[in-house]
């Protein structure tokens, strides 16, 4: 197997499916995707809030707290206030189809393609994910992993981090442009643009290094340090994340005639 081989272009994978013949799930579009479900009488999506695009007549919405220590960690790793749990309450099967808030693609993720149980990601990655018998994915917040304050402070990388534990379901991952993934062996290291992240398993460790010389810093254009990921584990690593995008279109001011600013946006 060749370096290159070694990374995997994400493609939209092809869901495993009921003993009926249903897809547990699937992936529609290409830049902007929905995730669709087909919901059997009783079984329940949870997401954060406005991810939800359409859905049959009896799929019905509950909203609650799920107690002090979850609400808070998903606020402070980008999720909404709300727990949000979409259920089919009729007698017949039904659906649900969930988008990013943004131009974003969908990125699966399972107990199974993350071997060690956890996923740090950017805050606000999550969007929705299966519910199973009351069993749900786990929503947390974390300080960023780092291995140094050097790297806490100037690895590229969100302070504070979405953990997101599957316990068995599926959860999706939103992100933007293309996806690459690859799976670090133990000890093995890459440099990458810290805002070219996207997540990687909690086995990771994150650490930063300086880009070469003064002359790269000053003038190459790519900061003072690259971000350090050391094996073992996978990463996923994106080529327009949201920041990219967000100074692609930064706010428009406005001044008006009395001297007065103003963003543009209405009357």
């Amino acid at each position: 197997m060749t370096v290159l081989n070694e990374f995997k272009l994400w493609v939209p994978p092809v869901a495993e499916s009921f003993p009926d013949g249903l897809p547990q799930w699937e992936i529609l579009g290409t830049d902007a995707q929905y995730v669709q479900f087909p919901l059997r009488p009783g079984t329940s999506i949870t997401c954060f809030s406005g991810a939800m695009a359409y859905m049959s007549s009896g799929v019905k919405l509950a909203v609650k707290l799920a107690g002090f220590k979850k609400t808070f960690g998903r606020l402070a790793g980008g999720g909404s206030l709300f727990q949000l749990t979409y259920t089919n309450e009729g007698n017949e099967n039904g659906y649900i189809a969930m988008t990013p808030d943004y131009p974003g693609i969908l990125i699966p993720v399972t107990s199974t393609t993350c071997a060690d149980g956890k996923i740090v990601a950017l805050r606000d990655s999550f969007l929705c994910s299966t519910m199973e018998n009351g069993v749900e994915t786990d929503i947390s917040a974390g300080f960023n992993p780092a291995q140094s304050v050097g790297a806490f402070c100037c690895g590229g990388f969100d302070f504070i981090t979405q953990t997101i534990t599957p316990n068995g379901q599926t959860a999706f991952l939103m992100a933007m442009g293309t996806v690459v993934t690859k799976t670090l062996a133990s000890g093995e290291s890459i440099l990458i643009d810290g805002e070219a992240l996207l997540g990687f398993e909690s086995s990771v460790q994150l650490d930063i290094k300086w880009v070469g010389n003064a002359m790269a810093a000053c003038c190459g254009g790519e900061g003072l340090f690259h971000t350090h990921l050391t094996g073992p584990g996978q990463i996923w690593l994106q080529s327009m994340g949201i920041d990219k995008m967000r100074r692609l279109f930064p706010p428009r001011v406005v001044e008006t005639s009395n001297g007065e600013s103003g963003d543009g946006g209405g009357e």
